[in-house]
């Protein structure tokens, strides 16, 4: 099984990775291959929307992306661990998902299939300052999207409210342990044991 786990925050060591580094804690307690990128140290553009894809199947653009798209096709999981700005993701998981419009033409308008006849499962792990209804709502939505663009599949994720300041998280270990306990749970039990939010609204 291989995992490929996203860092979507400008913020090094803060909650969104601390929560991200104790799910990978708990992945390591099963037969798991992790690699963890963080987005905000990579160079990559947004899509352009040149439509080069339309009849290439892959993008034009050469950045980091061209071998993050790799690593993805590789990849068995795909977890983004993204704070919330703004009642969405941040602008460098923004830019990674309109990428994904790649792989979308390589399916929908080349009718081609996972180069490794892959479904890749995806989970989410986001937390927000405010504690306002449906925080969660544009990501889910979006990242539903995505992983049908890139032949996958969203299995749910984990969302807190109220945890905002550098470390905050540290204060909730409960959160920190149900983060350990999903990922252990993805690495060695099958995914309807999985403890995930599958709400579309969370």
């Amino acid at each position: 099984m291989k995992i490929l786990a996203i860092h979507g925050s400008p913020r090094d060591s803060g909650n969104t990775e601390l929560l991200l580094n104790a799910f990978i804690e708990g992945l390591r307690e099963g037969k798991v291959e992790i690699e963890k990128i963080k987005l905000y140290q990579l160079k990559f553009s947004p899509c352009i929307e040149c439509g080069e894809c339309d009849h290439l199947g892959e993008c034009v653009l050469q950045d980091d992306m061209t071998w993050l798209y790799d690593k993805y096709l590789d990849a068995d999981f795909l977890v983004v661990a993204t704070p919330i700005f703004f009642y969405s993701h941040t602008s460098m998981v923004q830019a990674f998902f309109e990428r994904f419009q790649a792989f979308w033409a390589r399916k929908y308008k080349l009718n081609l299939p996972h180069p490794y006849g892959k479904t890749p499962k995806g989970i989410l792990l986001s937390l927000g300052a405010t504690k306002g209804k449906k925080l969660f709502e544009s990501l889910v939505r979006t990242f539903k999207f995505v992983m049908d663009a890139g032949w996958g599949t969203y299995a749910g994720g984990l969302f807190f409210r109220g945890i905002d300041k550098k470390g905050e998280i540290l204060n909730y270990p409960e959160i920190l342990e149900k983060a350990k306990t999903l990922g252990k749970e993805v690495a060695t039990l099958p995914e309807d044991k999985w403890s995930l939010d599958k709400s579309s609204t969370p």
